[in-house]
């Protein structure tokens, strides 16, 4: 992930070479997963930037030293998340509901095959 250092303002792109020091975050565990605390060291000013992995998320997340930059997938993953979980909490007690998502979910299928085998 990209990130921007916060004393010096140099931003350190993803696939950027560190070298870090890595621990096993004592505090803290995601369904058993050991999560993974990294300290590194901004390529400008030296200060020290620490970060940890988010098994939950399959990602990273900034504890210090360094804010991350906009993603715009990060966006359109929680927009999906959002409206699965609105489809599901509308479907919860309501039957017919339910039949109608699925109904227009076949006539979507349907509508896709028949695309694709016009072309």
């Amino acid at each position: 992930f990209t990130m921007c250092c916060t004393t010096c303002k140099e931003f350190m792109y993803r696939g950027k070479k560190f070298n870090s020091k890595k621990e096993i975050a004592q505090d803290v565990n995601y369904l058993g997963i050991h999560i993974h605390r990294f300290f590194i060291k901004c390529t400008r000013c030296a200060s020290e930037i620490v970060f940890r992995t988010d098994p939950q998320n399959a990602d990273y997340h900034m504890e210090h030293g360094a804010t991350r930059n906009y993603e715009v997938w990060n966006d359109k993953r929680e927009q999906e998340e959002g409206a699965i979980a609105e489809r599901e909490e509308e479907e919860a007690g309501d039957a017919m509901k339910q039949l109608e998502n699925r109904t227009m979910d076949s006539k979507i299928e349907m509508d896709i095959l028949d695309s694709l085998d016009d072309s």
